[in-house]
This record gives C-alpha cells, structure tokens and sequence, in this order.
C-alpha cells in the first residue's frame, strides 16, 4: 500500500500545492520565520504558493500567527518575496553557466535557431531585456516547433557573465537533462515573481 503524500496548502490563496509549487516556513527556534529553502527543515511548515501576490500577502491579516497558531512577527515589509527573487537571480545563473559547460544549453540566436531546425532544442529562453523584435521572432519559431518559450529574470549582460562571454547574451536553446530541468523550475519560478 502506497503511503499518502502530506497535504499542502498555500496559507494565502488557500490552493492546494505540489511541493515544487510552495515555499516552505518554518519557525526558527527564537520563535522568527525563516524559509526551508530545501523543505527538509524540522518541525511544523507553513506553505506559500510561490507567486508574488502570495508572496506578498504572507505577513499579512495574521496568515502565519494562524498557522503557526502562536504570535509571529514578519522580519520585514517585502519578505519573504525578496529572499525568493534573490534566490531564483542567483540559480538561474548558476544553472545557465552550468547547464551551458554540460552541453544541455547553447548560447546565440542563429545557434538556437540551428538547434531548432535540428530538434535537438525543447526550449528557448529569452534575456529579461531582449528586445521586441526578437522576443516576437523567437516566439513565433518557438509555437513552430513546438517548444516551450521562457523568459529569465536576467539581463542579457547577467547571462553573458554568467556564461563566462564578454558581451551580452539574450538567446539560449534548451537542450535536455538534469540542469535543465532544473533551470525550468526556477525560470518558471522567475516569471511569477514578477
């Protein structure tokens, strides 16, 4: 008999969640939240959609007082929403150094573009500040072969160093494997930050 996974729910929105959807807090033992980044911290968790409404709305109207059922005072007005878009800066540009060194993302429009052709591509991701043109170019290829779009949170100058170039990056092809898996999380995880 399969054992049931523990039931989460989002202490704003009310939503039922995946583990890969929330954020988890925990209290720390002075009694202040902190985020279980990796969910493995013990004791008793409060789950937030990660979004940024929800995000937002965590301090408020006694959300985690309630969850916690005793006082808890937020650290501050924009937390945890600014931990959490720090958090997704700092792994999308780990994973796209990483991912692009093993050979699960190539750099470059016409790259992409050939990556496409190929099928070798599943998806296409966008710097924060490319351009119309392109945004709409790439678009349209991207529903044409089927691929997912994504758009980072990162500048194309941030994806340039992350990548190691000497200039500003604002096209990648996404190949397959484990980096770029999880480089979908937190590139998903980026746009609903915004």
């Amino acid at each position: 008999m399969e054992s049931a996974q523990p039931q989460r729910t989002c202490v704003v929105t009310g939503r039922k969640l995946q583990p890969d959807e929330g954020l988890r807090i925990v209290l720390g033992p002075d009694g202040a939240p902190a985020v279980d980044w990796k969910g493995r911290l013990p004791g008793r968790g409060a789950w937030v959609l990660w979004e940024r409404e929800a995000l937002e709305g965590v301090g408020g109207r006694g959300r985690l007082s309630r969850a916690f059922k005793q006082p808890v005072q937020v650290p501050e007005e924009h937390w945890p929403l600014a931990l959490a878009r720090e958090r997704v800066v700092r792994h999308q540009t780990e994973l796209i150094g990483l991912a692009t060194r093993a050979g699960q993302l190539k750099v470059g429009g016409g790259v992409a573009e050939r990556c496409l052709k190929k099928g070798w591509a599943t998806g296409i991701v966008l710097a924060s500040d490319a351009g119309a043109t392109v945004a709409e170019d790439f678009g349209r290829k991207a529903k044409g072969y089927e691929v997912e779009l994504h758009r980072s949170v990162l500048s194309a100058e941030a994806i340039g160093i992350a990548l190691g170039k000497g200039g500003p990056r604002s096209v990648l092809a996404l190949g397959a494997g484990p980096l770029v898996r999880s480089l979908r999380i937190q590139l998903l995880r980026g746009i609903a930050l915004l």
